[in-house]
């Protein structure tokens, strides 16, 4: 049986907040609820942006310059010779 379009929208909050490096706690995960909740109510076509925007209403969603930087993948790129030649 294929998922319904609210409970794809909630497993991809829930994968969101946590690549975002939000904390899952109780509190968050009733006001994810509550923003689809809402969000099915009023009919909206797009379910994941519209529960982002009551949550990022509701003060629980962290702004950008509150975010921490995100670290490089790998360190920088340095170029050296291993002596085969002049460089």
């Amino acid at each position: 049986m294929r998922a319904t379009r609210s409970e794809q929208t909630l497993r991809r909050l829930y994968a969101w907040l946590r690549w975002d490096g939000q904390p899952l706690s109780p509190a968050l995960e009733q006001a994810v609820l509550q923003a689809l909740a809402e969000v099915v109510a009023a009919g909206e076509a797009d379910l994941f942006g519209a529960c982002l925007r009551e949550l990022q209403r509701g003060g629980w969603l962290l702004d950008g310059a509150a975010r921490q930087a995100c670290p490089l993948p790998a360190p920088p790129l340095r170029r050296s010779s291993i002596g085969y030649g002049s460089y």
